[in-house]
Parts: C-alpha cells; sequence; structure tokens
C-alpha cells in the first residue's frame, strides 16, 4: 500500500493511507529523504505470537513514551 506523509509533529509522521485511514509513525522509521510531502511504500508483515510478557513489556513501553523520538 502507498502513503502520504501528511505532515511531521512532535517527531511523528502522519501517513494518509491509500486506501483511506492513517499511520503514525517516528521519523526514525520513515525512509531517508522522506519528508512531509513524500510519497512512500508502506507494507507490513505477521511477526507471529508474542509471549504475553513480552506484549505487557511493550504495551508498557509505548505507554510510558519510549518510542518517541523528539
Amino acid at each position: 500500500m502507498r502513503g502520504f506523509i501528511d505532515r511531521v509533529e512532535d517527531g511523528v509522521a502522519v501517513l494518509l493511507l491509500d486506501g483511506g485511514g492513517r499511520a503514525y509513525l517516528p521519523i526514525g522509521a520513515l525512509p531517508a529523504g522522506a519528508n512531509a510531502g513524500s510519497l512512500i511504500d508502506v507494507s507490513l508483515s505477521a511477526l507471529g505470537p508474542m509471549p504475553v510478557e513480552e506484549i505487557a513489556d511493550l504495551i508498557e513501553r509505548l505507554r510510558g513514551g519510549e518510542h518517541r523520538h523528539d
């Protein structure tokens, strides 16, 4: 799927997705040279199940703002 980088706010890129919807990515996850106004390819793949403890740790880190790259 394709995404258009609509804007970057507080280190987070807001992508408008082809076919509808939005995605929010830390700017460090963008391809080199991509910025507001860029059209990018977005792909997803399943990583398989995670142990409950790893999921809980990931959720805790995300809620704590560890994903932010200001």
